[in-house]
């Protein structure tokens, strides 16, 4: 199993009116791992807790090789309140 190293890069306070308002909190971690090579990669985790409990989380390893490239795509994630559900799809448009 490989060792992963997290930083938090943004966190933010959203606030939604689905009938009564909510709060939701998310974080955006970058994820650094060593590779056998001596390279490096990066990837991304997004956890959204809300405001009555509950949360949910996106943990994507290995996304891209460069630390601003990475860095650039966590903040058009943040930029954009992008949550755990989509991040996925997100990250796929963006790269593909």
């Amino acid at each position: 199993m490989r060792d992963y190293e997290t930083n938090l890069i943004y966190s933010k306070k959203v606030v939604v009116s689905e009938g009564k308002e909510k709060e939701l909190y998310l974080k955006y971690y970058l994820i650094a791992s060593e590779q056998t090579n001596s390279t490096t990669t990066y990837g991304i985790q997004v956890i959204m807790e809300y405001d009555v409990g509950g949360i949910e989380k996106a943990f994507i390893p290995d996304v891209l090789p460069s630390k601003t490239g990475i860095n650039n795509l966590i903040y058009l994630l943040y930029s954009n309140s992008v949550t755990p559900v989509s991040v996925y799809d997100v990250i796929y448009d963006c790269i593909a």
